[in-house]
């Protein structure tokens, strides 16, 4: 017998300039959920996990991404 084991994978997406939604790397998805379960009203910053996105912070209240240096 084959054994499955079933893995739930979580992919958090970003909706850019030309209307595509475009997924952040496992390791951004990770952080986001591992903030959500903390803090579900929080703020996720994204430069703690991916130095190319340090200038973006996510508000899971409005579950909107923000640029924090304009």
């Amino acid at each position: 017998d084959l054994l499955w084991s079933a893995v739930e994978v979580v992919v958090w997406e970003w909706l850019n300039e030309h209307g595509r939604w475009r997924p952040y790397s496992a390791a951004v998805c990770h952080h986001i959920e591992n903030v959500l379960k903390g803090d579900a009203r929080g703020t996720v910053v994204l430069g703690q996990v991916d130095a190319q996105l340090s200038p973006y912070v996510i508000d899971l209240q409005s579950m909107h991404q923000f640029r924090q240096d304009t």
